[in-house]
């Protein structure tokens, strides 16, 4: 079976990965190349925590704070806002408690799978060096934020996700001595992986997909069209590729591959921002994360990466850099000492869903076309698990996960 796949960060090269294994030809196209997207500057935290969505009532009483704070977490640009309104409206929807209900057990039906899968697909590709089980910290400046937090995380622990385990005090310290004496309260994650590389990851899988007969091209896909026995790619400067089925992971640039196909998929971007200091002066064995300004700290063999937060602005507007100053002076207060020379900067685009769940499934009326899009924050996170489900729509094996939660039908 030939099989074109559109999107070489980490969700189309897991997928290339897992059809190839069950013997398709595999060609995988991308404009700009591999992990040109959000695969390439994310935290690399493997967060099989996040069960919850994004969505909850809890999280719609902050908004507005988040809004109006200057350097909070969430920060809207207010001319994208007609733009974007339709797709709050649905995130506002996506609320309500049944809805929570519902998309918390498919979140926990995939997040099951996450470290089995990166177990396996990691050792295929001899890459196991590039992902530690070291923990990770969430703390807190107050016992009232850190309060607020706990029920959260207390649901996560009870679906499954992970194990969950209060410190405060000097223990907090003795964990991680760099840390600012003004923190007194964190949450330990003690199970949670981390990558030392998301762009070395995405860029073994690119390697591993060559070795194994696929083919990559630095080719734009222009349009998407089903046909008799099959599937054919248009090309932008004309001309055009016929396959047997095609995989569109384009990420936050699906939208207009799936307009060719007349589906209307409520696809928005969530823009984030990190900065990565290779020799950052202090250590810290863990990622931390600093929830009440969402962002996270995480080591890694490039330098630390300090990212985080969402802005609202669609694909188009320039980068607001003041985004990654307000996270790096704030991070300079947590970690006192800690040095920025030689910094690098980076913006990236996450493809966000209004119910936090991705897109995995076939298109109603063109099944020849599996769409694999839609994850948020957690694209590495899902990758393997995402491949193996691509593959088993294609090849009809999909009997470990219940795949309905996640068909694009239900946008219909």
């Amino acid at each position: 079976m030939r099989i074109a796949i559109i999107g070489a960060g980490v969700v189309g090269l897991s997928s290339a990965l897992a059809l190839i294994a069950r013997g398709a030809d595999v060609t995988v196209f991308d404009r700009e190349g591999v992990a040109a997207g959000a695969s390439r500057g994310n935290a690399g935290i493997f967060a099989d925590y996040a069960v919850l969505p994004e969505s909850t009532p809890d999280m719609l009483r902050q908004v507005p704070r988040m809004l109006l704070q200057p350097d909070g977490p969430l920060s809207l640009r207010w001319r994208y806002l007609p733009r974007i309104a339709p797709w709050l409206l649905r995130f506002l929807r996506a609320g309500r408690p049944v809805q929570v209900r519902h998309g918390t057990l498919a979140m926990a039906a995939l997040m099951a799978h996450v470290r089995g899968d990166w177990d396996q697909l990691l050792s295929q590709i001899g890459a196991e060096d590039l992902r530690v089980t070291r923990g990770a910290l969430l703390a807190y400046t107050s016992r009232r934020a850190f309060d607020a937090d706990r029920a959260g995380w207390q649901a996560k622990a009870e679906h499954g996700a992970c194990d969950v385990e209060p410190v405060m005090g000097e223990r907090l310290h003795e964990m991680e001595p760099s840390l600012t004496r003004d923190l007194h309260y964190a949450i330990h994650l003690p199970n949670l992986s981390h990558c030392l590389n998301p762009h070395g990851l995405v860029e073994r899988l690119a390697r591993a997909v060559q070795q194994r007969g696929g083919e990559l091209r630095l080719r734009e896909v222009a349009g998407v069209t089903p046909t008799e026995t099959g599937v054919r790619l248009r090309l932008p400067e004309g001309g055009a590729v016929d396959f047997d089925r095609v995989v569109l992971c384009a990420g936050a640039h699906s939208t207009a591959l799936t307009r060719s196909l007349g589906l209307k998929i409520p696809l928005e971007t969530e823009r984030g921002y990190n900065v990565t200091l290779p020799d950052p002066g202090v250590t810290l064995s863990r990622p931390v994360s600093i929830p009440e300004k969402g962002y996270y700290m995480t080591p890694m063999s490039v330098g630390l990466r300090i990212g985080g937060g969402v802005e609202l602005a669609g694909l188009k507007a320039p980068p607001r850099w003041s985004r990654v100053e307000v996270m790096a002076r704030h991070a300079e207060t947590m970690l006192p000492g800690l040095n920025r020379a030689g910094e690098a900067r980076w913006m990236g685009f996450r493809p966000a869903m209004p119910d936090t769940l991705p897109v995995i499934g076939p298109v109603p009326g063109a099944e020849r076309v599996v769409l694999a899009f839609g994850h948020g924050h957690l694209g590495l996170t899902l990758g393997a698990t995402t491949g193996q489900m691509v593959a088993g729509h294609i090849y009809g094996s999909n009997n470990r996960i219940d795949p309905i939660p996640y068909l694009p039908t239900r946008f219909a």
